[in-house]
């Protein structure tokens, strides 16, 4: 069942024995979300949270000027919205696919009822609700901390581990797709459009990166990580 093997490696439901397992997977349908298309919108209530299979969401937010801001954008094997599942609000985000995507829909009723009814399973729960909140902290630092260029490089290892099969082992090299505009990664990143291109052009100088459209080439990916520029 594919919907069993890629709920069996997010972090909510990696823990869990197969029992548990195959009955979220079986309540769970995916939905393909084009381009452009809202999955949900701010003040949206919530009837479950989602796993991305394939493509981006990006959950973002209006202020009262018009200027958007970007609370995170998801990817393959991630998932999203479980604590607004949790606590029974609207969503305080809009969600959006930045591009072609396809998710999974785990409805609230069968996680509360795993919940409801098994001590064990809802340890589970909180441990990988625990988790997601410890990164939410480390994403925090990485963007109020960290220097630009580690912000950047930070991400493009990120993508790294997002799409291990682009990895070439051998030369220790790898590629990147951008999934977004270099906009709309600066604005993920706290960056200015211009700082994210002064970013790019000394890693390029430094022999680390080329930039070839929306791929970027990793020329060497531990040169990368050990690189204090």
């Amino acid at each position: 069942m594919r919907n069993y093997s890629i709920l069996a490696n997010i972090p909510l439901f990696k823990e869990l024995d197969s029992s548990q397992l195959t009955k979220i997977a079986s309540a769970t349908h995916e939905i393909t979300v084009n381009k452009g298309r809202i999955l949900f919108n701010k003040g949206d209530p919530s009837d479950g949270f989602y796993v991305v299979v394939s493509g981006r969401i990006k959950l973002s937010f209006v202020s009262r000027d018009g200027k958007e801001f970007i609370a995170e954008i998801f990817g393959p094997n991630q998932s999203f919205g479980e604590a607004v599942m949790f606590l029974g609000k609207a969503y305080p985000v809009c969600a959006q696919a930045l591009m072609d995507s396809k998710i999974l829909h785990v409805p609230k009723s069968v996680v509360f009822d795993g919940v409801d009814n098994n001590a064990g399973f809802a340890r589970r729960v909180i441990a990988g609700l625990c988790a997601r909140l410890v990164d939410r902290i480390q994403t925090l630092e990485y963007l109020t901390v960290y220097s630009s260029i580690q912000k950047v490089i930070g991400y493009l290892l990120r993508e790294i581990e997002l799409a291990e099969s682009t990895k070439n082992t051998k030369h220790n090299e790898a590629d990147v797709l951008l999934a977004v505009n270099k906009a709309t990664l600066a604005a993920q990143l706290n960056l200015t459009p211009e700082t994210l291109s002064r970013v790019l052009h000394k890693l390029v100088d430094e022999g680390l990166i080329r930039v070839e459209g929306k791929t970027i080439h990793i020329c060497h990916v531990q040169k990368m990580r050990d690189f204090n520029g």
